[in-house]
């Protein structure tokens, strides 16, 4: 039995199609069993309730959205139940370290702290453990789809940073591995990247290419764009986090990893084949 946290999130819910396609038994966590509408043979579990949705489980994959005041509990309870491997969805932000604004980086801060938790736990527990360390996920454009579906217009700073979005089933297949063993010692994967660098003004081109919309990019300033990310409900030192890094990575190609076909056999899914796939959330 492996337990999914965060079973209808972008990674979690296509982990939970895979482990399940593969006959592995699986609880997904949620806060609304009811309507979680988890594939066919998953079990969805209240997340109220995670001393019952431990109990002989074998593994578990702990998505940080889903602990974001900590796991300690979740852990702890873990160990006592004999779980045997946590895989832990990271980022790839603890190792970046060239960016100016690491180590005061939130996000950078936020996943050590839970990989640390996770590494002494697990030593105390004789538990295995796995950190899978993805960049920027692929679903993070989907923020753009209202203003898409509304306008046509993207209003954003930064339309030549550079970045290489991964395609959340690359990130699902890499810890579907890792929960059932099959990447072997215990450790972080290496960084997972999409295959290509591209700006934001090539992502926007590539949603339009699938959707056969006709999408313009509107650089703004980056203080207009930052005031808009808080009015929206973002955190200010977030905001400031992901436009710092974008304003870093203007013309500046991002590094291209190896890690998904290096860990699966499979090259990584292009950014267009993912517009292609999430073509509707943008009409």
């Amino acid at each position: 039995m492996i337990l999914v946290t965060g079973a209808t999130g972008n990674v979690g819910r296509p982990l939970v199609a895979r482990l399940t396609a593969e006959g592995h038994k699986v609880r997904g966590l949620t806060r609304n069993p009811d309507r979680a509408r988890l594939p066919d043979g998953a079990l969805p579990v209240a997340a109220d309730d995670l001393g019952a949705a431990l109990d002989g489980a074998s593994a578990l994959f702990l998505n940080p959205a889903a602990f974001w005041n900590g796991a300690g509990e979740l852990l702890r309870l873990a160990a006592e139940r004999g779980v045997g491997r946590v895989v832990t969805l990271s980022s790839s932000a603890v190792v970046e370290s060239s960016l100016p604004l690491d180590p005061r980086n939130p996000i950078a801060e936020h996943h050590r702290a839970l990989e640390a938790e996770v590494e002494a736990v697990a030593a105390t527990a004789g538990m295995g453990w796995t950190h899978v360390r993805p960049g920027m996920f692929a679903t993070n454009t989907l923020t753009w789809a209202d203003a898409l579906r509304r306008d046509g217009v993207l209003r954003a700073a930064h339309a030549r940073a550079q970045a290489a979005p991964i395609h959340e089933d690359d990130i699902a297949d890499v810890a579907a591995l890792a929960l059932t063993g099959a990447l072997g010692a215990d450790g972080p994967t290496p960084v997972l990247t999409g295959p290509e660098s591209l700006t934001q003004a090539d992502q926007l081109r590539l949603i339009g290419e699938a959707t056969g919309r006709d999408l313009r990019f509107d650089e703004i300033p980056h203080e207009e764009a930052r005031a808009g990310m808080i009015a929206a409900g973002t955190p200010a030192e977030i905001a400031d986090v992901l436009l710092d890094l974008a304003a870093a990575s203007v013309d500046v190609p991002a590094q291209v990893s190896p890690g998904v076909e290096q860990l699966t056999g499979s090259p990584g899914r292009s950014f267009a084949q993912w517009a292609r796939h999430h073509a509707e959330d943008f009409r």
